[in-house]
């Protein structure tokens, strides 16, 4: 049984703290360093909460471009084979494939570093 708060409620009630009872008390050469690292807890609170559905959505595209050998190595594993093969024009033939499979990687990545810009972008 998980204790409360759990690890993101910490990291918002760091934030919240750090925003809203420090902040305005810090001298106006410490805010751009107080902010970066309210904008790092916050980054760090959507990690945690992550949907596991993207990361399942880009092993099922490793797996239909690799076959069980991605599936067996995990999706991690396999980035700098698949770069490789981008490089050497494996992917030539199957770009719309490899496109879908890099673009779930980039709305991903998005969504936890800047899902402000995934919104505007109208990548979401």
């Amino acid at each position: 049984m998980r204790s409360l708060p759990d690890a993101a409620a910490l990291l918002k009630i760091a934030r919240d703290g750090l925003l809203n009872e420090l902040l305005p008390h810090l001298p106006k050469e410490h805010h751009y360093t107080a902010l970066m690292a309210a904008n790092a807890l916050a980054i760090s609170m959507r990690e945690i909460s992550a949907d596991d559905g993207q990361h399942k959505a880009e092993a099922a595209l490793l797996h239909e471009l690799y076959g069980q050998a991605a599936a067996d190595e995990g999706v991690d594993a396999f980035a700098a084979h698949l770069a490789r093969d981008f490089r050497a024009g494996r992917f030539d033939d199957r770009l719309n494939d490899a496109g879908e499979l890099l673009m779930a990687e980039v709305r991903a990545r998005l969504s936890i570093s800047n899902p402000k810009y995934l919104k505007q972008a109208g990548l979401n």
